[in-house]
């Protein structure tokens, strides 16, 4: 969301000083790096996202604009919300070259959760734009409802943590974190990442309002630590800590889902504080 109030600022303030289309993808590129500098501290991972994915091509006139909004948002973000990086995150370094076709499997295993993600939100989506008779109102609301069905069965499947549901309902921040520091098991993880997909599907399918920005690295995360507890379990003392796994797998689905390869690689250093 922080992505669309950004760029919706940029673009209204453009409207209003009736700047050229081309000054308007430009004030919509700072507002959103903008927004991504403030609220994840991480000012170089908003300026590559902003050209990335709204540009589309660097020049300096935008790149000049994009970093000067960039880092003044951080400035400020960092006044409000404190210096410290956004998650919680041991120091990791590649223990054995053997783990490096671990995170090739463990890429792979990330696009095939970033494909399934992508295509369940659109096949949502499709589902209530396809149901005509349905008020617009109504169908958030029906959103709202399955979201409490599927709060129901999980509750259900035994070994499963309820407590873990508003997790799954909200920014996940806490799951993340868990992840990354080796938490939960193999089964909780995997059944997490499932969940979010299903429930940002709803949310968002239904006229929600939303992105895929933090799921995505919800996501990534869960895949990433279940793998972790994994290749831990079967070569300990070959392979990083778990949390090391749920890093890669954050950038990884994120790199997947958004088609950002670039921010995805930067954004989990900022995120961590880790490099």
């Amino acid at each position: 969301p922080i992505v669309q109030i950004g760029a919706g600022v940029g673009s209204t303030l453009g409207q209003l000083l009736r700047l050229s289309d081309q000054r308007i993808q430009s004030l919509v590129a700072c507002g959103a790096a903008g927004g991504i500098a403030a609220v994840y501290n991480a000012p170089i991972a908003g300026v590559i996202f902003a050209v990335e994915i709204i540009v589309g091509e660097i020049s300096v006139g935008n790149i000049t604009a994009v970093v000067l909004a960039a880092v003044t948002s951080s400035v400020i973000g960092r006044i409000a919300f404190g210096a410290s990086p956004a998650f919680a995150a041991a120091p990791f370094q590649v223990e054995s070259l053997w783990e490096f076709p671990i995170y090739a499997v463990l890429g792979l295993l990330a696009a095939l959760a970033s494909v399934l993600f992508v295509r369940a939100l659109y096949w949502t989506e499709d589902r209530f734009e396809k149901a005509d008779k349905m008020p617009g109102w109504l169908q958030p609301a029906i959103g709202a409802a399955l979201l409490g069905l599927l709060a129901l069965v999980y509750g259900r499947i035994p070994g499963l943590a309820y407590d873990h549901i508003p997790q799954v309902y909200g920014v996940g921040y806490e799951t993340i974190t868990m992840a990354l520091q080796g938490g939960g098991t193999v089964g909780l993880l995997l059944a997490l990442m499932l969940l979010k997909i299903v429930a940002t599907s709803f949310t968002l399918g239904s006229g929600g309002s939303g992105g895929v920005f933090a799921p995505s690295l919800f996501i990534g995360a869960t895949l990433g630590g279940a793998c972790g507890l994994l290749v831990n379990q079967l070569w300990p003392g070959l392979t990083a800590p778990v949390g090391a796994y749920a890093l890669v797998g954050m950038a990884a689905v994120f790199a997947g889902s958004t088609q950002a390869s670039m921010t995805a690689v930067v954004i989990v250093f900022e995120l961590t504080g880790d490099y």
